[in-house]
C-alpha cells in the first residue's frame, strides 16, 4: 500500500509545532507528495534550496535569502521563476525579517504554497524529512495476532482454527501485551525496521471463537495493550495430529525455522506444531527467549554441536 500527503495535510500537522503561517499560494493546497517521490534518493523530501536536485519542500533560510538579495533584478526574478517552475509541494521561509514581494507575487501566480516559520531552518528540515518519510513509508496488512512478548514484537500466524486468539489471551494473562489482532498494519519505518501497529477500527479488540470480540484494555487494563512494536519474529502455528508430531522433518537441533518476506525484509519464522496436550504459551515464551539469545549472539544448538565435537575429539565416549 502506497501513501501520499498533500501540502494542506503537512501544514495542518506541523503548523502549531513550527508556528507555520500560510502567506501565499492558497490555491496549491492540494499539491501532494506520494510514495514514488519518497522512494527516490533525489529529489529528497525536504531540504534547503537546491537547483540541481530540487526538494519536494524547499526551505529558504537566511543564507538562501541572502543569496537572492545578492542577485541583480533580472537574475533574481529568473532564479525565483526557476524555483517555482520545479513545482515544489511548498516553500517555507524561515527566520526572515520580511517576506520578499517578488516571492509573494510568484507564489500566488503559480499557486505554490508559501509558508513562513519562526523555527530554526536546520530543525525544520530535520523534522520535515523524518515526518514525511514516516508518513509516506511503504506499508502492508498481514493476517495474524501481533503481540509484545518479552519486549520483542512477535507476529503469531497460522491457519484458521489453529488457536491464535486463544494463545494470545493466555499470553496476555501471563503479562504480555497485545498490539493488534487479525490485521496488524506493518510499516517500513527504516530500511531494516518494520513497525507494527493496530488499525484504529480494531484498537484494543481481540476476537475469540465462542466468546466473540473482547476489549482487552477494558478487561485487563492499559498495561495489556501496546500501541506499536518493531516486528522481530514470526511464530507460525502448524496443526498436526498427535500421532504425526514425532514424524516432523524439522531439524532436531535447530527446530523448524525459516523466513518470511514482508516489505522486502526477511523476518525469522519459527514453526510450532499444534497438537492436543501441548502448552503453546510456554512454547512461545521459550521460542522468544531463545530468539532473544540468538540476537545477542548465543546459539544453544551451535554450542551443543561444539561440545559434541570437542567430546569426540578428546576421545571421550562416556556420552
Amino acid at each position: 500500500m502506497n501513501r501520499s500527503i498533500t501540502a494542506q495535510e503537512v501544514f495542518d500537522r506541523l503548523k502549531d509545532q513550527f508556528q507555520l503561517k500560510w502567506v501565499a499560494g492558497e490555491n496549491g493546497a492540494s499539491r501532494q507528495v506520494d510514495y514514488s517521490d519518497a522512494e527516490q534518493l533525489r529529489p529528497s523530501l525536504a531540504g534547503f534550496l537546491n537547483f540541481i536536485h530540487p526538494n519536494n519542500v524547499q526551505i529558504l533560510g537566511r543564507e538562501e535569502i541572502d543569496f537572492l538579495d545578492s542577485l541583480d533584478a533580472r537574475q533574481r526574478w529568473e532564479t525565483i521563476a526557476k524555483i517555482l517552475a520545479i513545482r515544489p509541494t511548498a516553500l517555507i521561509l524561515c527566520e526572515a525579517d520580511m517576506i520578499p514581494d517578488d516571492l509573494l507575487e510568484g507564489a500566488n501566480e503559480s499557486s505554490t504554497p508559501l509558508w513562513t516559520s519562526n523555527a530554526a531552518a536546520v530543525d525544520l528540515v530535520a523534522h520535515l524529512q523524518h515526518f514525511m518519510s514516516r508518513h509516506l513509508a511503504r506499508e502492508t496488512t498481514v493476517h495474524g495476532v501481533f503481540m509484545e512478548v518479552f519486549s520483542l514484537g512477535v507476529l503469531i500466524t497460522g491457519d484458521s482454527g489453529a488457536g491464535k486468539s486463544e494463545l494470545a489471551v493466555e499470553l496476555i494473562t501471563r503479562g504480555h501485551r497485545l498490539v493488534a489482532d487479525d490485521a496488524p498494519l506493518m510499516t517500513l519505518a527504516a530500511p531494516d525496521i518494520i513497525d507494527g501497529s493496530c488499525p484504529s477500527v480494531l484498537k484494543d479488540c481481540l476476537e475469540v471463537r465462542g466468546l466473540g470480540v473482547l476489549n482487552i484494555r477494558a478487561m485487563f487494563g492499559d498495561s495489556a495493550i501496546q500501541t506499536n512494536k518493531y516486528l522481530r519474529l514470526i511464530i507460525h502455528l502448524k496443526v498436526v495430529n498427535q500421532k504425526d508430531i514425532h514424524k516432523s522433518t524439522a531439524d532436531r537441533l535447530t527446530g523448524d525455522i525459516g523466513t518470511r518476506e514482508i516489505l522486502g525484509l526477511e523476518i525469522p519464522v519459527i514453526n510450532i506444531p499444534v497438537a492436543p496436550g501441548r502448552n503453546l504459551a510456554v512454547l512461545v515464551e521459550a521460542a522468544v527467549r531463545n530468539h532473544a539469545l540468538k540476537l545477542k549472539g548465543y546459539d544453544a544448538a551451535m554450542e551443543f554441536v561444539s561440545r559434541h565435537s570437542a567430546t569426540l575429539a578428546n576421545g571421550d565416549d562416556s556420552t
